[in-house]
């Protein structure tokens, strides 16, 4: 596996480099992003590893040139950005930019060679504070005060394919339950947790949380035009 980190910072390179030389990858560095752009043009396929600067107008900048390697490289790039500072806000554009990963600039070694696999194999690694906001902030009608579960009852059409135990799991991930919480409460183990979840991405044709959570905002957003259509 073939992985470009950029940073304009060489200690941060330095530490992702390390780190990443517990694993098995080829890894390249660059503090310049024309380096870096001749490089992807040369390659039919790449991870990259992208640092966002912790200032506000370095930060600003460096969000809108990795918004010109996402445009020019988006079928070739798997592009995971890690920032000292990371924010679900910010989480959501970047996503919005087709970015596969986002997480933390000093996330553990073994956790950065996972979220490399995850994306590498054209999977998002995201953090569950992400996760719940994309539901909780991105869903939900602006001023609405609606919770997670009503939200979920509004567009059960998206949900039909599923069988009554797997809604309710589906409902507590979107909630931002995770496995063991939902095997609690539920009372099944996580085994069962994980094969139902197995076969609700497979029917709704989704890979992960994320996907899942991202499928029902665009159906309420569906729902919620029509509704205005209906109301005028």
């Amino acid at each position: 596996m073939k992985i470009y980190v950029y940073s304009e910072n060489t200690e941060i390179i330095q530490r992702l480099v390390v780190a990443l030389s517990a694993g098995e990858s080829v890894v390249q560095s660059f503090s310049s992003l024309q380096e870096l752009t001749g490089a992807l043009e040369s390659e039919s396929s790449a991870n990259l590893i992208y640092h966002l600067p912790v200032d506000n107008s370095s930060e600003k900048n460096a969000e809108s040139k990795l918004e010109g390697i996402q445009k020019k490289f988006k079928e070739k790039v798997n592009t995971l950005v890690v920032t000292n500072t990371p924010n679900p806000e910010q989480g959501v554009r970047l996503l919005n930019l087709n970015v596969r990963g986002y997480a933390n600039t000093y996330i553990e070694k073994n956790k950065l060679i996972m979220a490399i696999s995850v994306i590498d194999q054209g999977e998002i690694w995201a953090g569950a504070a992400l996760i719940q906001h994309l539901l909780t902030n991105s869903i939900t009608t602006k001023g609405s005060d609606q919770t997670p579960e009503q939200i979920f009852e509004r567009n059960q059409s998206v949900f039909q394919l599923l069988t009554g135990r797997e809604r309710q799991i589906a409902q507590k991930i979107l909630s931002g339950l995770q496995n063991k919480l939902i095997a609690d409460e539920l009372s099944i183990t996580e085994r069962t947790v994980k094969a139902h979840l197995s076969a609700i991405y497979k029917k709704l044709e989704v890979r992960n949380r994320l996907e899942l959570t991202i499928k029902l905002q665009q159906a309420d957003r569906r729902n919620e035009r029509v509704d205005r259509r209906t109301t005028l």
